[in-house]
């Protein structure tokens, strides 16, 4: 495992924020407490791919734990928060498939956001990558731009749901309760419950077409009816039924 500090970093370790004298502060008087930079874990059994994601990463301010596999991955996430996981989809041990699964059946790690990464441009690696609970995909050779656009946008969403929880302690248990109600009040098949999940990750109709194995039609068909019993005008509506 290796730990890469991008924010206070010195031979000792990372100052903690406080009372300190320095040159420009001599008298060290009490330093003015900053937000913590996101922690993002990398997870690749390949030392160059994880350096690569590193030096992508290099401008922005990130705390970055680079570990090797799936295991020391679930290791790291037992022993503190993380705000994202960009993780290799092949890797020995534990690949990133069975990792996705363990965090999006987590309890306390479910809403962490998770990017994998494949070397393989198929829909089978899409659809195997969507039912384990993937939030974004990244095709290698990665893009400077593409990756850090991406993992501002899981980061962002990743933060707006920690201002939600934290303005509301039972906020998942009221969405829950609330969204289970609707659906059954709207009486909704099974099929039309997983394309509903699907809907409200922003998946498009291919996606869901390959991800169930339906058509796009019949996915298009399934939305006209989870419109309609829910009383929706649109797709775009959706999201708000539900908060």
């Amino acid at each position: 495992m290796q730990l890469s500090r991008r924010v206070n970093e010195f031979p000792g370790g990372a100052v903690p924020f406080g009372v300190s004298a320095s040159p420009s502060n001599p008298m060290g008087q009490l330093a003015v407490p900053e937000e913590p930079a996101p922690s993002v874990l990398v997870v690749d059994d390949s030392p160059s791919a994880r350096q690569s994601v590193e030096a992508l990463l290099a401008r922005d301010p990130y705390v970055l734990t680079l570990v090797s596999n799936g295991n020391e991955a679930l290791e790291q996430l037992a022993i503190r928060p993380f705000d994202l996981v960009i993780s290799d989809v092949m890797m020995p041990k534990m690949d990133g498939l069975k990792l996705c699964r363990a965090i999006k059946t987590h309890a306390e790690w479910r809403f962490i956001p998770v990017i994998l990464v494949t070397a393989l441009d198929g829909q089978d690696d899409l659809v195997r990558g969507l039912e384990a609970g993937a939030d974004e995909f990244l095709v290698k050779p990665v893009d400077r731009v593409v990756l850090r656009a991406r993992v501002r946008a899981m980061l962002r969403i990743r933060s707006q749901y920690q201002e939600l929880s934290h303005s509301a302690p039972k906020l998942d248990e009221l969405l829950t309760d609330r969204r289970e109600r609707l659906i059954a009040a709207a009486g909704l098949s099974e099929r039309e419950r997983e394309v509903l999940d699907l809907l409200l990750l922003g998946r498009s109709h291919c996606d869901i077409a390959a991800a169930l194995g339906i058509s796009e039609r019949t996915s298009k068909f399934h939305l006209g009816n989870i419109l309609a019993k829910l009383g929706a005008e649109s797709r775009a509506d959706l999201p708000r039924l539900f908060l």
